[in-house]
């Protein structure tokens, strides 16, 4: 949907600022950070906020940008980014496809905002969200570095899809992940999860991936049918548009004539290693809690798990038959104290007291009008905020901070090392962390 046809949509009226100049901002920077890993963190990192970005002129931004191409050079001269840049022999398949994205990557940012969004498709059944919209999901403004905008999928009218939104930005929402390749009991589960919950009035998340995620969201699509609300939400780690693993065709189709087909990326992005990480997050992020059905110590529903536990939302977990493969993802988070999962009520009574943060601090410098449309309830920010807070007072140990955010010394530990790696944290020598103030 672009020009009218997306303005039941977007809304532009009530937007803060320059609507129409934030709005292309936004999506022309979200299509760009489709092809770029990290894209949307370092703009942060630099620019301190997203307000702050959407301020910037794109030429200013399109300096910034290629300075991190030069920075990637010199820290690692032999990267895929030189080598395709430099053009070359045959490579490898991670190579070519490395090369693909940059010349993507830089057609893109060769253009100027405005005809980025000019020049996107404007199929029926496809919308895109931008940041600074009313119906942006509120709830993905916690992460520090949220998607700039969505691309969303259904096989709906344009008024449908934006209903289906709106549900999805109030919805009480839970994920159910796993595996790839269940047992016929996870299997089970999955299903009954996905079934119960729907029944229950909770809308299911996950990742439309073989295994759990298929067979939770094909059973809340079976569950809902005849019911006026979206089944499930799809978020994806390729663009909306794009049928991945070719296995999972049929729940695609049955996800986009009952619910949505959500992703970052932008129209026609393949899927790549990275991106599901990222895809993860933004799991983590939309619902209120999630729930591990069965996994190995290397799944990446741990991925999702654990962002859930930094953004503060409620992580459960399906008990599984001890000593085997796919009960060890279930079974850490089951010893790290996660709620124990045997039915959907257990879900709905864990979800009910999880709180998302105000509205106030989800919106930023937004119109008060769009504020008043965000989410209503409070609540914690997440554990990596917390020892941000901690930090404002003084430095500390590790013990330290431990101690005053209630949280052992290994989380502790593992939380200042992401904040030392995102350049928030500094450390001293005898161990003592601060704050790095810009």
């Amino acid at each position: 949907m672009t020009g009218d046809r997306l303005e039941p949509l977007s809304t532009a009226r009530t937007l803060h600022g320059h609507p129409a100049r934030r709005r292309e901002l936004c999506i022309w920077l979200g299509t760009l950070a489709s092809w770029r890993r990290g894209l949307v963190k370092k703009l942060v990192r630099d620019c301190e906020s997203l307000t702050k970005i959407l301020d910037l002129e794109p030429a200013r931004l399109v300096s910034l940008i290629k300075g991190y191409d030069e920075e990637a050079r010199r820290v690692k001269p032999g990267s895929a980014v030189r080598r395709a840049a430099e053009g070359g022999a045959a490579k490898p398949r991670e190579e070519r496809e490395a090369s693909a994205d940059e010349r993507r990557f830089a057609a893109v940012l060769g253009q100027h905002p405005h005809a980025c969004v000019a020049s996107l498709p404007a199929a029926e059944g496809t919308a895109v969200v931008a940041w600074c919209d009313p119906l942006y999901p509120p709830a993905l403004r916690q992460l520090n570095d949220p998607p700039l905008c969505l691309f969303v999928a259904a096989d709906a009218p344009d008024a449908e899809i934006a209903r289906r939104l709106q549900v999805l930005c109030g919805a009480h929402t839970a994920a159910v992940v796993g595996t790839r390749a269940p047992s016929p009991y996870g299997r089970d589960m999955a299903a009954l999860l996905g079934s119960d919950l729907t029944t229950h009035g909770l809308l299911v998340v996950s990742g439309l991936a073989l295994g759990v995620d298929a067979e939770a969201q094909a059973a809340a699509v079976r569950a809902a049918r005849g019911v006026r609300r979206p089944a499930t939400v799809a978020v994806l780690g390729c663009g909306a548009d794009v049928v991945y693993p070719a296995e999972n065709a049929r729940h695609f189709s049955a996800v986009a004539a009952e619910g949505l087909l959500v992703s970052e990326f932008a129209w026609g992005v393949p899927a790549r290693s990275w991106r599901f990480p990222a895809r993860n997050r933004v799991m983590a992020a939309v619902s209120r809690g999630v729930i591990v059905v069965e996994g190995s110590a290397r799944s990446g529903s741990r991925i999702t798990a654990d962002f859930a536990l930094d953004l503060g939302r409620e992580v459960l977990a399906v008990p599984g038959e001890a000593g085997k493969r796919l009960t060890q993802a279930p079974h850490h988070y089951l010893r790290h104290g996660a709620a124990i999962c045997e039915s959907a009520a257990d879900a709905v009574r864990a979800i009910a007291s999880v709180r998302l943060p105000e509205a106030e601090s989800l919106a930023g410098e937004l119109e008060p009008a769009l504020v008043e449309r965000l989410l209503e309830a409070g609540s914690d920010s997440g554990r990596l905020a917390d020892v941000l807070r901690a930090l404002e007072r003084g430095v500390m140990r590790a013990d330290q901070v431990a101690a005053a955010c209630g949280l052992s010394v290994a989380e502790a530990g593992a939380l200042l090392g992401e904040l030392e790696v995102d350049g928030l944290v500094g450390v001293q020598p005898g161990g003592v962390f601060r704050l790095r103030r810009r």
